[in-house]
């Protein structure tokens, strides 16, 4: 079954090249790859608050929480309460995060050239125009309909008692 999946397989690719690229990003930049995904995440979109730089990187709130704790502490980061809300703090590269970003992105472009590798020129770009039809579809439509499709897989409401204390 498990050669059939799709999931598996996206899965498999994933981490795969990211165990492969880990060492590399380490050595060279001090930072391991998903820090780096932070770091290019809120250089991207300066002023991002955590709410949604956390719903952007796919990862636990809390592991996204420590990872912005270390691009702070080392001075990649910065972060500014929001004018319109004090609850609520704005992310911004810092010209160090800039400059190592700018350093790393090259990297990322030798392994992801390195990657598609075995794919003609027409493979990637039709490869690339699905990768894209495909996370649109899954952010978007995707869970809805497979909620309507299987009701059971819609997330049961707390209770009081569930709820965190």
């Amino acid at each position: 079954m498990l050669d059939r999946s799709l999931t598996y397989k996206l899965a498999s690719i994933s981490e795969d090249a990211i165990g492969g690229a880990e060492t590399l990003f380490r050595n060279r930049f001090g930072l391991d790859v998903r820090t780096l995904r932070v770091l290019r995440l809120i250089d991207d979109r300066p002023g991002t608050t955590f709410t949604e730089l956390a719903a952007r990187t796919k990862f636990e709130r809390s592991a996204t929480s420590r990872i912005l704790a270390q691009l702070i502490r080392e001075g990649l980061v910065k972060r500014r309460i929001d004018a319109d809300d004090a609850r609520h703090f704005r992310l911004q590269a810092t010209a160090k995060g800039k400059a190592l970003r700018a350093r790393a992105d090259p990297l990322t472009d030798e392994l992801e050239e390195l990657m598609l590798a075995p794919l003609e020129a027409e493979e990637r770009r039709r490869f690339v125009e699905t990768l894209d039809k495909l996370n649109d579809w899954v952010a978007g439509g995707y869970g809805e309909n497979m909620r309507r499709i299987f009701p059971d897989a819609e997330k049961p409401a707390r209770t009081r008692a569930q709820r965190p204390k």
